[in-house]
């Protein structure tokens, strides 16, 4: 997949909003054509609306060509995409936002936190965190406190965000302290959703707490043996059993032992 993946592009210039949503979707009909990778998709992504079966690194060099040649249109252009509503238009008003460098981090924040009540599968949730979300936190941790507060929200894609865009603090440059607070503070989100009942909840728990392990192996590791130590459901064992594979041999041994 080449930078230039819609030729026809550069001809309209003057199009309309409407004009480059219609355009896009055109791109995305000729680009479904393998059935197998649709069809997988459809299985792996369950609860999108629509799938053409368009590989993300395709969808990628779609956005930069579109935020290139519009870039001021984005934001409308990434909004006519999302009220489509497939997979593909989702991702792709995703990739767009986050491709403008020039979005401040409310500005990022504003967006992010616009779409995400719209969100219905795991995929675009984590694009979302990926590209918005956690991007604005890592660029001002103030957001920290909001994704605190989703713990207890009913929608599982927003309990699930409140963990997957803490994944991005690995692209921090914040001052030591502030990188261990947002750390600690990323457990104590893994704490209070550690029995959630919704798979994909549990598996953002997983998820965020191997990523603490990579940034600060210490201060991962010294909460899951506290973990160990305690009384926990079965659902809290198994989850905390595949993020201690991210442990080294010794102390997995040890995490083991101490959950026997």
């Amino acid at each position: 997949m080449t930078d230039n993946p819609i030729p026809e592009l550069a001809s309209h210039a003057s199009a309309s909003t409407a004009d480059i949503v219609t355009l896009l979707t055109t791109t995305f009909e000729k680009l479904s054509g393998d059935e197998s990778y649709r069809e997988g998709m459809h299985r792996a992504v369950p609860g999108a609306r629509a799938v053409y079966g368009v590989r993300v690194p395709q969808l990628r060099a779609i956005a930069r060509q579109v935020n290139k040649a519009f870039g001021k249109q984005v934001e409308a252009i990434a909004e006519g995409c999302w009220k489509i509503g497939s997979r593909e238009h989702c991702v792709l008003a995703i990739l767009m936002l986050a491709g403008l460098k020039t979005l401040t981090p409310t500005q990022r924040w504003r967006l992010g936190t616009g779409y995400l009540p719209e969100v219905g599968d795991w995929e675009t949730c984590d694009q979302l965190c990926m590209g918005l979300l956690g991007q604005a936190l890592v660029e001002d941790p103030v957001y920290m406190q909001d994704l605190e507060d989703w713990g207890d929200d009913p929608n599982v894609w927003v309990r699930r965000a409140a963990l997957a865009s803490t994944v991005v603090l690995r692209r921090s440059k914040l001052a030591p302290e502030i990188r261990n607070s947002l750390d600690k503070r990323t457990l104590g989100i893994c704490l209070h959703l550690l029995d959630d009942e919704e798979h994909y909840v549990r598996k953002a728990v997983d998820w965020a707490v191997r990523e603490v392990i990579r940034r600060d192996y210490a201060l991962g590791k010294a909460w899951l043996m506290e973990r160990s130590q305690t009384s926990l459901s079965l659902v809290a064992r198994s989850t905390l059993k595949k993020a201690a594979k991210k442990l080294t041999p010794r102390n997995q041994e040890q995490f083991l032992h101490n959950l026997s």
